[in-house]
């Protein structure tokens, strides 16, 4: 009998833990464009998140109270401005720390990690690396330069590298290689730097994580600019770009622009008044009258007119002159 009270009883057990598994809602599955999505590293935790409400049967208005306002999830986040005090802390004085955030922009613990990593490099080379943290979207004044502010406090520091580095915009980031590392890295090789860096770190999608990314990269390529300096390696000189020189056309337009210019008052007066004469000179010669003076001619035979008499000239023949077409009168018309 115990043994069918046994089997009895784990049937039953069985019969329980399979009902109470039919009774479990069926676990969420990846569509195909959320799988994506995922693969590009895109943060759509929020899109989930409201999507699985409003499917829901209770369902309804996320935010229920009316009262209380609404995010508007379409409009891009404001940058924060920088304040004053925030710039001071910033650039008045030389940093102490290798990563500065004045802002708070990390929190105590992935600021700690950061400049774990900052100390451990700079334990393990010559070359100094600053990392001047901005928040996303913030815009420096136009005064503050990067390459100013390595004049005002570490041009006596050796070889240096700083960065301004934005939060969650690596493709911002700027860096300035100090005068000493640059004759034997060059601007090429600079620009070769910064381009990687910033291609590590956009195939992250955390911002802190774009940031390790962006400084491990960068710590690389210090190490080898370190090796080149102390190899004594001159960075072959870059050539200039070759202006060609605009045609004679173009430069004769552009002097005369400027001659232009300068003379145009002057010149509008001259031919304002020259254009005045022309137009009274025409005016006075279309009104213009003539009087031809009266011709006395002698009277003949008494009268005050009279047939002219004489050789008749004819121009019948263009080939001919005149005179050998002349015709003499008869005799007894010369005694008239």
């Amino acid at each position: 009998m115990k043994w069918r009270w046994s089997l009895l009883c784990g049937i039953w057990l069985i019969l329980c833990v399979h009902a109470q598994e039919q009774e479990k809602p069926p676990l969420p599955r990846w569509s195909d464009d959320d799988a994506q999505r995922l693969l590009t590293g895109e943060e759509f935790e929020l899109d989930l998140l409201f999507r699985a409400l409003a499917d829901s049967e209770q369902g309804g208005e996320v935010f229920s109270d009316p009262s209380l306002p609404r995010p508007d999830f379409s409009e891009e986040e404001e940058a924060s401005p920088i304040t004053e005090e925030d710039l001071e802390r910033y650039f008045a004085r030389k940093p102490k720390s290798f990563l500065i955030d004045p802002q708070k922009v990390l929190g105590r613990q992935e600021y700690r990690d950061r400049l774990s990593f900052l100390k451990y490099h700079d334990s393990d080379s010559t070359v100094g690396f600053y990392v001047y943290l901005f928040d996303r979207k913030q815009v420096l004044p136009a005064d503050i330069k990067i390459e100013s502010i390595w004049r005002q406090h570490f041009s006596d520091a050796g070889p240096t590298v700083l960065l301004f580095y934005y939060m969650s915009e690596p493709e911002r980031a700027d860096i300035f290689v100090s005068p000493d590392l640059m004759k034997s890295v060059g601007r090429a090789e600079r620009a070769r730097a910064l381009q990687s860096a910033i291609n590590l770190a956009s195939v992250k999608s955390r911002g802190e994580d774009q940031l390790d990314g962006f400084c491990m990269q960068m710590s690389n390529r210090i190490y080898w600019m370190e090796k080149a300096l102390e190899a004594g390696v001159i960075a072959p000189p870059e050539a200039e770009p070759v202006v060609k020189a605009p045609p004679l056309y173009k430069r004769a337009w552009a002097s005369f622009l400027v001659w232009w210019q300068e003379w145009k008052g002057p010149c509008l007066i001259c031919l304002g008044v020259i254009l005045t004469g022309l137009l009274v000179s025409l005016w006075q010669r279309l009104r213009r009258q003539y009087r031809l003076a009266p011709v006395t001619t002698p009277p003949r035979l008494g009268g005050s007119q009279a047939a002219g008499v004489g050789s008749v000239v004819s121009f019948a023949n263009p080939y001919l002159s005149a005179s050998a077409q002349r015709e003499k009168t008869p005799d007894h018309l010369d005694l008239l």
